[in-house]
This record gives structure tokens, C-alpha cells and sequence, in this order.
């Protein structure tokens, strides 16, 4: 009884100090949060990101008022474990060298661990696999690259790594629950290809210009994409990518909330369930395929992360053939995701997703 008379009035007590805590200037506030990821280091959680004590996360980031208004939005329309925002600081850009980011937020802490060692928990590997890659490993560590050379060769003998998904039911239908409930969010009137407020998208595909839009309609949104690709060094690829472009043009695309970030290492698993998604820093309304197209980049040579993501089944099978074959093939003609082999020659990739008729189709037979 005494032990719950206390919690309720440190819970009030906290309720009343912490808006007078919030009304301190940024740059103090900004200072005690440094302060006490110094004092509490622990092992990062990602790139910006610190554990602090009483259960909190602080994130270095450059729009953290972006990805918090993104996360008090999916909190608010879904039940989607999302963290808590407590508190966003946010500085003027040419303030970043002296703070080493744009600011911060502080939020709660999510339990589970990330999708990533999941997915390595439940691998099935051939007999003998696993002792070949401890060998490998310590090749690695000691710089012996004669050493690798016959055990890479091993390797290449044995049999594909598989997933067992047998255990992941719940998991599986949390995740098909969850966006679910995104797409279910009524998407804006005008502009609809926007940020969670309705402004600017800060999109991951637009390399040094962070901000685009916001478009009133999809089509706007693709043109601003295409218009990324390089026009002066890949003028030869352009006719392609306009034949490539003209069956996404002309399909009707649904307006969707996405995440447009989602790594195996932002989705959080405890207990075989789903306990969080996180990095909400460029989400927004986009086109429906954009989730999709924003996984297939990261996912590049995971066989067991698209093993596990055609589990979930978000997408349908073979899904947006030609929208991936067409963000593919910008990616490697727009700005810093440009390819180029040891030459300087450029390099268009095709997506390992997407059937070859589909390149065949615009005269790209020969994609690596």
C-alpha cells in the first residue's frame, strides 16, 4: 500500500516538474541529456543512438522534430509500439559542428532485440557450415587472406543458409497487423505525397537536397524522383529510364503511411512477438510500392531477410515488378547511390526481385 501511495506521487511530482523542465533553454537541456549518455555509456544502439538510465533513449539525429512528429502520429492513429517522445531539441544547422548534430530526442526505450539477430537465431546451416565461417572468422581477425581462399572454397560447396519461420506465427501476423493498421491511416486530400504534418518529406532517396515536396498527387511525387537521375552523365541512360518509367506513370498508385526505413534492424522482437518499430526519420505519405522499393535496397545479398519479409507476405507475390525495376535503375544514376565500376564507366543493377522480361521489355538484356 505505502510502495503505491509512493509511486503515485512520484508520478505526480514528475507530472508537475517535467513541463518546467521543458521550458529550460535547448542548449542546457541538450547538455544534461549529453551528460548523462557520457556517464551511463553503454554499447550503442545504432548510429546516434544511447541508452540513459530510467528506461530512456536519447537519438542525435538531423530532423529530430521530422521523426518525432512521425512517431507521435503513428502512436496517436495506430497501436503500433512506437517510443514515447518526451522531449525534442532541435538546433539550427549551423549550429551542427559545435553540438555534433542537429539535436536530439529523448524517448522511452523499447524491449525486444533487434529483427537482425532474430533472423541469425533461427538460421538453418549445413553440417559443418557453421565450423567453416568460425574459421573464416578468425582468418578475418588475424589478416590471413591466403587462409581464406580454401575455405571460401568450401563454402561455396555447401548448400544455401535457409530460415525456419515454423515458431514465427505470432510474429508474422503482428507485423501483417501492423501495417495494416498504416494503410488504414485516411491519407491526406492535398498535398497527399507529404510528411506527417503535411510539409516536406525527408525523403532517403534525395541524397544532398534532405527535403522534397510536398506533391499534391503521386505523379508529382515520381517526377521529382525521376528528374534526381543525373541527366548530364547518364544522358545515354535516359531513354530507358522514360521506358522504364511510362507503366509506373501510368498506374493509379494508392497513398499510403510508410515507414520508408524499415531495416531488419528497426524492427524489435521479444518473446517471439513484435515490441517495436523505431528510426521513423524519413516516413511519410508516399506512393504505396515505396515501402517496398526502400526494403529492396537495404536488403541486397540478405536471402534470410527476404526469406523472412516474403513470410510476412506485406506485399503479395512478385509485387510492383516495374516500380522496383525502375527505382533500381535510378538509384544508379542519381546523385551519391550512383554506380560506377574501376573505370569510371557507370553501372545500371537490376533488381535481383524483378523478372528479366521486365528489362527485356525496354532493351535491357544486358543489366549486371
Amino acid at each position: 500500500m505505502a510502495a503505491a501511495i509512493v509511486s503515485r506521487l512520484v508520478g505526480a511530482l514528475s507530472a508537475l516538474l517535467w513541463p518546467l523542465w521543458r521550458c529550460l533553454p535547448d542548449p542546457f537541456r541538450f547538455k544534461a541529456y549529453s551528460w548523462l549518455a557520457r556517464r551511463y555509456r553503454t554499447a550503442g544502439m545504432g548510429f546516434g543512438v544511447q541508452a540513459l538510465p530510467f528506461g530512456l533513449v536519447s537519438k542525435g539525429c538531423m530532423a529530430p522534430r521530422y521523426e518525432a512528429d512521425c512517431m507521435r502520429f503513428v502512436a496517436k492513429h495506430t497501436s503500433i509500439p512506437v517510443p514515447h517522445v518526451l522531449d525534442v531539441i532541435e538546433f539550427d544547422r549551423s549550429l551542427f559542428a559545435k553540438y555534433g548534430s542537429c539535436g536530439l530526442i529523448l524517448m522511452t526505450r523499447l524491449d525486444g532485440e533487434p529483427l537482425t539477430r532474430w533472423i541469425s537465431r533461427h538460421v538453418i546451416r549445413a553440417p559443418g557450415q557453421k565450423e567453416l565461417l568460425d574459421q573464416l572468422d578468425a582468418c578475418l581477425a588475424r589478416g590471413d587472406s591466403e587462409g581464406l581462399v580454401p575455405i571460401m572454397a568450401e563454402l561455396e560447396k555447401t548448400p544455401h543458409p535457409t530460415l525456419d519461420v515454423s515458431d514465427a506465427g505470432p510474429l508474422l501476423q503482428d507485423l501483417r497487423d501492423a501495417f495494416k493498421q498504416l494503410r488504414s491511416i485516411p491519407p491526406p486530400a492535398s498535398p497527399s505525397i507529404c510528411s506527417a504534418s503535411g510539409g516536406p518529406l525527408r525523403c532517403i532517396r534525395t541524397g544532398s537536397q534532405e527535403f522534397i515536396g510536398p506533391f499534391n498527387e503521386p505523379q508529382e511525387f515520381k517526377d521529382a524522383i525521376f528528374a534526381l537521375a543525373n541527366s548530364l552523365h547518364f544522358a545515354h541512360r535516359m531513354p530507358v529510364l522514360r521506358r522504364l518509367a511510362e507503366p509506373v506513370n501510368a498506374k493509379q498508385h494508392r497513398v499510403w503511411f510508410t515507414h520508408a526505413d524499415l531495416a531488419a534492424r528497426n524492427v524489435l522482437v521479444k518473446d517471439g512477438r513484435l515490441s517495436g518499430i523505431v528510426d521513423w526519420e524519413f516516413a511519410g505519405w508516399y506512393p504505396e510500392y515505396w515501402e517496398l522499393v526502400s526494403m529492396e535496397w537495404q536488403m541486397v545479398r540478405e536471402p534470410l531477410a527476404h526469406a523472412f519479409w516474403d513470410a510476412v507476405g506485406l506485399f503479395g507475390p512478385e509485387p510492383y515488378q516495374e516500380e522496383l525495376a525502375l527505382e533500381w535503375a535510378l538509384l544508379c544514376c542519381s546523385g551519391d547511390t550512383a554506380l560506377f565500376d574501376d573505370s569510371g564507366d557507370e553501372i545500371m543493377v537490376s533488381c535481383p526481385r524483378v523478372k528479366r522480361e521486365v528489362y527485356s521489355s525496354v532493351g535491357l538484356d544486358s543489366c549486371t
